[in-house]
């Protein structure tokens, strides 16, 4: 009798418990008659079973609510708010007192009766009641097909945490025999034999490991009561949807997750989502919106809490920590929107008006996040004040087998899921291309074009030198699009036995637990979301927005124009607007030169602005694109014109920075679009004045070799020259005297200006010698440069 009388109670619990979602879901549809059934079933049959097992109080609750039910079944009575709330109090009775009969303590009778006669009132006058309050709660589920319920037996969790604890050390055991195997000479019965046991190894984790598992679903139970009743007494409208109940994670860390879950859900009815006045008010439909979503990522279980309510007010949230001496003014300053945010952890800390029994007690938020990483799990927000709040937890699946690979960076050996990993290439495969565009990489594998990553970038190591190819990975993960992450090498692939990691280290968020591998050294295990996160890559509603304005863009059709193609002397291929280019010429390179810190060009007997600062080359002639905004010019020298080509009015890829507008794909190559608007706008806004360069004078302006080899070669360095002294204008202090035979060495105070002796001699005649060799036109060149430092 014990036992059946046990059985009946734990039944009745777990029937309970996925009831209270149920009714409140046939409040908001009472035309749905499947859960109308599935309520007034549970109610028969705890009457029936009552009866023989001799529980009184159990059978006048439940006979009273079936009564009920019964006449809305027959529709003589409507399933108005005050009715479903008298039936919800009946289970609530019930599951009390089924509680008691587990502990085997006693509960009065009074409330019996009450419970009993809120049943037969009805809510004669619905009108006078807040609209918020008659509103009744709208949950969305994702629903499953209907399927008879398995045949069941109940096991104490100690047995199944001892067979657990035997699989995973029988999975270690057969990983340090693999390895052992390995390392002697091969036995083909030894290996088949070793093969069928790794085979019943695998199958009988599977199995263990399912004992365990539970639907998150089970999270989600209570949570449409607790968001009708508080919704009630706070006079709030709000629609629920909860997705993703069928998930699956540890029975234990359901357990542990329940109470966070539950606190968060009550934070965000009562202090993010407005009354209906206010958000009417503020342009928002009357009912707000909470949504409890999870998904599995890796080896971790993610919940996402958001409401389309008020967010946290980080300056309020400032304001309480000063009131309350946890902060200066001073420190606040200088916080950052992130470091304001974290204070809502801060315990003692709330942004409550007044303490009520749903908040204000300051006992939260740093309980919450104290219980989520006590399991290995990490908290954060994405606060969006006025607009909503979205809280993510990520908790893990506590102990687990999965396969992984072991990948090497940096000199250290790390694991990662190998469902994360869709394939693996040599960084020499000649399917693979890798790019570095704006500062970022771009792996293309097969004409598909992929983020790029480096692990050791990531996780902040030093890149080791190695001889050998490295070793690209193409990596999924549930929260971002598929990238390329680069490493070292692929190691090895084995059976992993996944535990919780200390929170210090979940809290970098790129680490999914850790693991022993049958090497005995412990090992970090990988979080594929959490490395695309860290390396700010595009996540799935980037990409999702990204392909909607591709698909705009396709209907409503790409506007073209013609941009010229080239190459910069730093190797990068760019575009340019062809209509901004005047022309493409050849140019002397030794008509560059710098001024007041700006490299210039002399053309047309006018210098011109050099817009991309190059100045010195090693070859004779540059090839220059010459450009005008309408009403200024410029030159922009370049290592290479290649052609002319198409490119989208708007680039690819948006990535202002510099004198770069975005980038775009042409024939498969990723080109970098020269902004013609940073171009112009980085010119100077004077003319370009010209440094003095003055003039040489030749002073044995009668001599041949002075006019016909010494004259044309100053002439070519872009000199001006003037065969003679001038008689009757003035000499300007830049300018140069040359002369090679009469001495006017000492003429040089007289004429003001800078005097150079060139010999015929290739050796000076003494020491004190300061002549130059006329041949030597290195030494020339110098001179005359100097005359002007």
């Amino acid at each position: 009798m014990d036992e059946l009388l046990q059985e009946f109670i734990s039944e009745t619990q777990e029937t309970l418990e996925a009831l209270a979602g149920e009714v409140v879901a046939w409040e908001a549809d009472p035309a749905d008659r499947d859960r109308l059934d599935a309520i007034f079933r549970f109610f028969h049959t705890v009457k029936g079973s009552c009866g023989f097992l001799n529980l009184p109080r159990f059978e006048r609750l439940s006979h009273a609510a079936e009564d009920v039910l019964a006449e809305i079944r027959a529709d003589r009575r409507s399933a108005d708010p005050a009715t479903v709330s008298a039936v919800l109090g009946i289970m609530d009775r019930i599951a009390e007192l089924a509680e008691a009969v587990s502990l085997g303590t006693a509960l009065p009778h009074e409330n019996d009766d009450y419970l009993i006669a809120a049943l037969s009132e009805k809510e004669e006058d619905e009108s006078v009641l807040p609209e918020a309050e008659s509103a009744p709660v709208a949950v969305a589920r994702q629903q499953g097909n209907g399927q008879a319920a398995p045949r069941t037996i109940r096991l104490p969790l100690s047995l199944i945490d001892q067979l657990m604890n035997g699989v995973s050390d029988m999975v270690l055991a057969r990983n340090e025999l693999s390895r052992k195997l390995r390392e002697r000479t091969g036995d083909p019965e030894l290996e088949s034999a070793f093969e069928r046991l790794s085979t019943c190894v695998a199958d009988m984790r599977d199995a263990i490991s399912k004992t365990r598992m539970q639907r998150v679903d089970r999270l989600f139970t209570a949570i449409p009561r607790m968001v009708r009743d508080l919704g009630r007494e706070l006079g709030k409208r709000i629609d629920l949807l909860l997705e993703g109940g069928d998930v699956e994670m540890d029975r234990e860390m359901v357990e542990m997750v329940v109470d966070p879950l539950t606190h968060i859900v009550r934070n965000s009815i009562d202090h993010g989502i407005e009354t209906p006045e206010k958000r009417r008010a503020l342009g928002k439909s009357e009912a707000g919106r909470l949504k409890l979503e999870a998904r599995q990522s890796g080896n971790q279980i993610v919940i996402e809490i958001s409401d389309d309510g008020q967010g946290i007010d980080t300056g309020r949230l400032v304001g309480k920590a000063i009131a309350a001496g946890r902060l200066t003014p001073e420190s606040a300053a200088r916080m950052s929107e992130a470091e304001k945010l974290d204070l809502i952890f801060h315990p003692g800390l709330s942004t409550a008006d007044q303490v009520t029994a749903i908040s204000g007690r300051g006992v939260g938020m740093d309980v919450v996040r104290a219980n989520v990483e006590r399991i290995g799990g990490v908290i954060s927000l994405d606060n969006r004040p006025g607009r909503g709040l979205t809280i993510m937890l990520r908790v893990p699946l506590t102990l687990t087998i999965i396969p992984g690979l072991i990948v090497r960076a940096g000199g250290l050996h790390f694991a990662i899921p190998r469902a994360a990993v869709v394939e693996i290439l040599h960084d020499n495969n000649e399917t693979l291309h890798i790019a570095e565009v704006g500062g970022a990489k771009i792996a293309t594998i097969r004409s598909i074009r992929h983020s790029m990553i480096d692990l050791e970038d990531v996780l902040g190591m030093e890149k080791p030198a190695q001889t050998g190819p490295r070793a690209v990975m193409v990596v999924r993960s549930a929260t971002g699009v598929p990238f390329a992450m680069g490493v070292s090498a692929v190691d090895n692939h084995e059976e992993l036995v996944i535990r919780p990691a200390s929170p210090l280290v979940m809290a970098t968020g790129v680490y999914a637990g850790m693991t022993l591998p049958d090497n005995g050294k412990p090992m970090l295990l990988l979080d594929a979301a959490g490395l695309a996160n860290a390396a700010r890559l595009p996540n799935i509603l980037d990409d999702r927005a990204a392909r909607e304005a591709e698909e705009a863009v396709d209907v409503q059709g790409v506007e073209m124009v013609p941009a010229l193609r080239f190459e910069e002397y730093s190797g990068e291929r760019r575009l340019l607007k062809l209509s901004l280019i005047e022309r493409v010429e050849d140019v002397d390179a030794h008509l560059f030169g710098r001024s007041g810190g700006r490299a210039y060009v002399r053309l047309d007997d006018r210098l011109v602005p050099v817009a991309n600062g190059h100045h010195s080359f090693v070859g004779e002639k540059v090839a220059a694109l010459r450009l005008r905004d309408g009403t200024r010019d410029a030159c922009y020298p370049v290592a290479a014109v290649l052609d002319i080509v198409d490119m989208p009015a708007v680039p690819d890829m948006i990535a202002m920075h510099g004198t770069l507008s975005g980038v775009v794909v042409i024939d498969g190559e990723h080109l970098e679009v020269v902004n013609p608007f940073a171009l112009f706008a980085a010119l100077p806004d004077e003319p370009i004045r010209e440094k003095g360069r003055g003039r040489c004078l030749l002073a044995d302006s009668e001599d041949g070799w002075t006019r016909e080899i010494l004259a044309p070669l100053l002439r070519q360095a872009g000199h001006e020259v003037v065969l003679g002294l001038p008689a009757d204008a003035p000499v300007d202090p830049q300018d140069v005297v040359l002369f090679s035979g009469a001495d006017l060495s000492q003429a040089s105070e007289l004429l003001g200006c800078r005097v150079v002796h060139l010999r015929a001699s290739p050796r000076p005649s003494s020491p004190q010698d300061g002549s130059i060799y006329r041949y030597d036109q290195d030494a020339l060149m110098a001179a005359l440069a100097g005359s002007r430092g």
